[in-house]
């Protein structure tokens, strides 16, 4: 995906809020090289809504990656990923990646992720002199431990401590999705370290918000009567508790979209509870879709770095149920209208005491989150391209002498 605007046209843009964006942004040609499939998950969407925020401000931004098809100009090979068949590791050839770097001309690179794409990134940035930021989107210490028994998890999280440390050492900056990710930078000695907030793709907020389904019921019932998960289905998501739910609440509509290792598990639950309905994988413009049929969306997670679905449903002015763990109930002008489901509280506990809420009730705790949507979007793309102006040294008095960027959370 590469994209190019006019140079005079950038100079003289500004934010939709009326901020003007610092010139230097339009010198920014940006290279997003990584490992995660385009579209298929949180990463892999993450840089689609990232680059459609900055097109109009840089001279140029690419992403290369694997697409969903697999294609043969780009991959070697690909096998699937281990625990996962769902998705999968692909092999790069190294002088296609090489030669589309040469053609853009990047002056920054941005690597997301581990893996083989992603290490010819670094590569080429090192050889070329081109500043490089780190991502730190997953804790993978976090999953060996859910996943493998100590014995096992214990190595393995060390190796990729230290890979990690390594690869802090190589950025010249690290951009960190929540609190504890900016501090274990911070402690591997990253150079300009910054907590960054996750765009939401720009089809949310442009298209106008539906009524809820809820509000459309003969019987008089409102609150919550229909809620939907979207992501991967794995142990991690904690997807059996929507299903515990819908076994206790028939008198309630759930629904799971996404893929992964518990998709057998998913559909047979789907096939023998008649209020449960598996949707499969969804594009975005279906994700839109599936949470506009919805009342909530929830998110049980146990691992989530920030959960941009959850921000994508408050665009959609849904309720959001999330676990205190979550990357976004860290951030405080969009956390104060989340519906939290506490540490040692199921959801379909959780679920009990918000389903008879009226609306007024709902809407009232909900509606701190919705309006501060927009602004909180504008905010992260505003502090996205002062940080890669930073990171990419285009205005180097802003720069000189700074190790470390506090996090800042405060919108």
């Amino acid at each position: 995906m590469s994209t190019k605007t006019s140079r005079a046209r950038v100079v003289q843009s500004q934010m939709k809020d009326g901020t003007m964006v610092p010139p230097s942004a339009g010198r920014l040609r940006i290279a997003i090289v990584s490992d995660a499939i385009v579209g298929r998950n949180g990463v892999g969407t993450f840089y689609l809504d990232l680059i459609e925020h900055l097109m109009p401000f840089v001279d140029s931004i690419d992403l290369i990656a694997p697409q969903q098809e697999r294609c043969r100009e780009m991959e070697r090979f690909s096998i699937p990923m281990p625990g996962d068949s769902t998705q999968r590791l692909a092999l790069p050839h190294g002088r296609h990646v090489t030669e589309r770097l040469d053609r853009m001309a990047p002056n920054l690179i941005i690597v997301p992720t581990l893996g083989a794409f992603s290490y010819l990134g670094l590569r080429y940035a090192k050889r070329n002199g081109i500043p490089l930021v780190i991502v730190n989107h997953t804790s993978f210490g976090q999953l060996f431990r859910l996943y493998w028994s100590k014995l096992v998890a214990g190595p393995m999280t060390w190796a990729l401590n230290r890979l990690n440390r390594w690869l802090m050492r190589q950025a010249d900056a690290v951009v960190a999705l929540n609190a504890e990710a900016y501090q274990e930078a911070s402690q591997w000695d990253a150079k300009l370290v910054r907590v960054m907030g996750t765009p939401v793709a720009a089809d949310f907020l442009r298209r106008p918000s539906v009524r809820r389904p809820g509000l459309a019921q003969h019987d008089g019932e409102t609150g919550i009567r229909r809620t939907v998960f979207v992501g991967r289905l794995a142990a991690e998501k904690r997807v059996g508790d929507l299903i515990e739910a819908a076994e206790r609440f028939t008198n309630c509509q759930f629904a799971i979209a996404g893929d992964g290792p518990m998709r057998d598990q998913v559909e047979s639950a789907a096939q023998r509870l008649p209020n449960l309905q598996y949707l499969g994988w969804l594009s975005r413009d279906q994700v839109l879709g599936a949470l506009d049929e919805s009342d909530a969306l929830v998110l049980p997670s146990m691992i989530e770095s920030f959960g941009t679905v959850a921000l994508e449903a408050m665009a959609r002015r849904r309720y959001v149920i999330v676990r205190r763990d979550c990357g976004i109930a860290k951030w405080p002008s969009i956390s104060a209208g989340l519906f939290y489901i506490e540490d040692d509280q199921s959801f379909a506990d959780r679920f009990e005491s918000l389903r008879n809420m009226d609306d007024e009730s709902l809407n009232q705790i909900a509606g701190k989150s919705w309006n501060a949507v927009t602004d909180f979007n504008q905010h992260t793309v505003r502090v996205w391209l002062q940080f890669l102006i930073d990171a990419a040294r285009l205005d180097e008095h802003r720069v000189i002498g700074q190790r470390r960027v506090p996090a800042d959370q405060s919108v």
